[in-house]
């Protein structure tokens, strides 16, 4: 029996295709259930959807899916947030939401705790990327899981795909840790 052998000149170029194809196919393929949870007036990142968070310079995540209680994102800074040149780490808000927020009073939201009692606040901002900024919103801490949040208008102007929500885990940039369960951002009724 006689095996089949391929020529120098096109066995390379062949593996080297099905590498990039099976590096490519790895890319796109998300596990089932990591989308956030979008309606038409919230958008809502929880359990295996807080494994897209984004770390920004001077910033890290780490997603733990086997945390007690529910899957989580430890967080930190090592930078302060007065020097942040990045919105930190985050979430890009889905377009079809970004473009319902335009001109609308928003509540930002996070599920968090501290694992340093010396740390006594996060910050936290929505970032439109080219219309305004809510800047960052210093808010505080407990030892437990909280629910802490903010409100603000989102200006007008045209969708880009580029709405952040950013969180600065460490403000002073000490290195401490924060602990998050869930981010939401919701669309306030009009009074």
């Amino acid at each position: 029996m006689r095996a089949i052998s391929l020529p120098d000149w096109a066995f390379y170029p062949l593996i080297l295709l099905v590498t990039a194809g099976l590096i490519a196919l790895a890319l796109v393929i998300r596990p089932a259930g990591t989308a956030p949870i979008v309606t038409d007036t919230r958008v809502e990142y929880r359990g295996a959807s807080l494994a897209d968070f984004i770390s920004g310079p001077g910033t890290w995540a780490s997603f733990m899916p086997d945390h007690p209680g529910s899957p989580v994102v430890r967080t930190t800074s090592v930078a302060p947030v007065e020097s942040a040149n990045s919105a930190g780490i985050g979430f890009l808000v889905p377009e079809p939401f970004e473009a319902a927020v335009r001109g609308r009073r928003i509540r930002v939201s996070a599920i968090v705790r501290r694992t340093d009692p010396s740390l006594e606040s996060l910050a936290l901002a929505y970032f439109t990327a080219a219309n305004g900024d809510s800047g960052w919103r210093e808010i505080a801490l407990t030892d437990e899981f909280e629910p802490v949040s903010f409100e603000w208008s989102v200006p007008r102007g045209e969708v880009n795909g580029q709405e952040w929500i950013g969180i600065w885990p460490d403000p002073e940039g000490g290195a401490r840790e924060v602990i998050i369960r869930q981010v939401s951002v919701e669309i306030l009724p009009q009074d």
